[in-house]
């Protein structure tokens, strides 16, 4: 093979893998969040946006992860599910310190599988 031939090869070659490796970049771009069309933002007001801060406790979550696992009929994930919760329970209290650091905690308000 001639040195004009290797050259040749190695520029086409070159020039294939460029390409290769822009396309999905561009692709990407313009059709990337198509699945988020007609997809509509409302902006909540003060009422609402105070109705859902600063109500977090870590065996709430767990009391709501358990009371879901419930209605789950795969045993696979019922069990993941039911191991997350009991997670959340025995950390409850390094969680909720976290969500006190960050004014997010509140007393324990559910009943359920998981004691206060």
């Amino acid at each position: 093979m001639s040195l004009k031939k290797l050259i040749s090869l190695v520029a086409t070659a070159a020039m294939l893998m460029g390409t290769m490796l822009s396309t999905p970049a561009v692709a990407q771009g313009s059709t990337g969040f198509s699945a988020l069309q007609g997809v509509d933002a409302q902006a909540l007001s003060v009422g609402e946006m105070q109705a859902i801060t600063g109500e977090l406790n870590a065996i709430d979550i767990a009391n709501s992860l358990w009371a879901y696992a419930q209605t789950l009929t795969s045993p696979k994930l019922k069990a993941a599910t039911l191991a997350l919760a009991q997670w959340y329970y025995d950390n409850s209290v390094a969680i909720n310190a976290l969500f006190t650091k960050f004014n997010k905690f509140t007393n324990c308000v559910s009943g359920g599988h998981y004691t206060c």
